[in-house]
């Protein structure tokens, strides 16, 4: 069931991303738009002036002169005012429909903007697991593979740690299911409380987790996790973890590092 909320919410994601996207094209073919209706109104405008300037004094008759020839000309001077009242009211029109323009564009980009911060919660909800906080498998895995591509490239240690959580399936079989939650989300806080921030906390399934722990050997590693356990043993909930680690070795794929943790754990286990 969570499998599948989590594929919905991918999917709910890409919807919003791809939304966005058409959204910020939608806001700038308004702008552009609204650039080309300015443009339109300086033009009738300037077409404007011209007119008024060619005829607005239409000269009068004077000797030798025809009088058809100064109706004319008032007949152009009355022509050019009517069309520069039209272009009066064509630059008007085009300036408010480019003050629309401007206005859907800013909304587009607010919608935008909402949908990206959604979209942001979207992804965080999906690659977080839901009960304990820890990275989901899925999102934790693909971090993994960025810390050991990272690790190669620096030529820094980077240490695995694979956990159980020890009881689970007893505490939810004798105390119920709430029980057995809450004790996987203590144990992860108390992992938590005593790595680093930018150390990696997956859950991988049920009651394994793994960790990863940059630019540490695997001996820092054993010991961050011997005072986890400890101080997970001297409390009064009876929690407890089992623990497998490997080092990164040259040329190990990140499936091959947790494979080999995995192993270290079985084989602790049964020592």
């Amino acid at each position: 069931m969570r499998e599948r909320g989590a594929r919905q919410r991918e999917r709910t994601a890409t919807g919003r991303s791809q939304a966005a996207s058409a959204r910020d094209a939608s806001a700038q073919a308004r702008d552009l738009a609204a650039i080309a209706r300015d443009q339109a109104a300086a033009a009738r405008d300037l077409a404007m002036a011209q007119l008024e300037a060619e005829d607005a004094a239409p000269r009068l008759g004077t000797e030798g002169e025809p009088v058809l020839r100064v109706a004319q000309q008032r007949w152009r001077a009355a022509q050019a005012r009517v069309q520069a009242a039209e272009y009066r009211t064509l630059a008007a029109e085009d300036r408010q429909a480019a003050a629309r323009d401007r206005e859907q564009g800013a909304r587009d980009r607010l919608q935008a903007r909402a949908d990206r911060e959604a979209l942001a919660q979207a992804l965080k909800v999906t690659e977080t697991d839901s009960l304990t906080g820890a990275r989901s498998r899925a999102a934790g895995l693909a971090d993994l593979n960025r810390e050991v591509e990272r690790s190669r490239r620096t030529n820094c240690p980077l240490t695995v740690i694979y956990v159980d959580v020890v009881g689970l399936k007893r505490r939810n079989d004798t105390q119920g299911h709430e029980a057995g939650d809450e004790m996987l989300k203590r144990t992860v806080l108390q992992i938590a409380e005593r790595l680093r921030s930018y150390d990696l906390i997956i859950r991988l399934g049920g009651d394994e987790f793994l960790c990863s722990m940059s630019s540490t050997r695997l001996s820092e590693a054993r010991e961050r996790f011997s005072v986890i356990a400890n101080a997970m043993a001297d409390s009064h909930h009876g929690d407890a973890i089992r623990t497998g680690y490997a080092e990164l070795t040259a040329e190990e794929t990140a499936a091959e590092l947790i494979a080999r943790a995995d192993r270290q754990l079985i084989k602790a286990a049964r020592d």
